[in-house]
């Protein structure tokens, strides 16, 4: 889920995602060099019983990019999932980049 930053909730917010993030980095690393959860890793983890796939939406923004590396400009996109959320400050953190907003969409209502 994304991190709504207020002017109230911004380092609290922002820590708990930067801890978040940590771990999973770690663990990543720990994956490449070992290939497998360390016996420690597996004892701490639940077990997920009668599993199957599953798709997830996630929250994203929709609208025409001025200035990406790799879509046209002006042509219609979708980010990738949303992680940061700064209306006040006019800008998002998605999975792969900062993103600046300009003017919403007329007629759309906005969380």
């Amino acid at each position: 889920m994304p991190v709504f930053l207020t002017p109230t909730t911004r380092v609290e917010a922002l820590d708990h995602e930067i801890e978040t993030a940590a771990a999973l980095l770690r663990d990543l690393r720990y994956l490449r060099d070992h290939h497998a959860p360390s016996a420690d890793m597996r004892a701490g983890a639940p077990v997920l019983a009668g599993w199957s796939n599953a798709v997830r939406l996630v929250p994203c923004l929709r609208g025409k990019p001025v200035g990406h590396p790799t879509v046209r400009d002006g042509r219609d996109a979708v980010t990738s999932p949303l992680r940061v959320v700064s209306l006040d400050d006019g800008y998002v953190r998605t999975e792969s980049r900062f993103w600046l907003l300009g003017s919403p969409a007329t007629g759309v209502g906005h969380a």
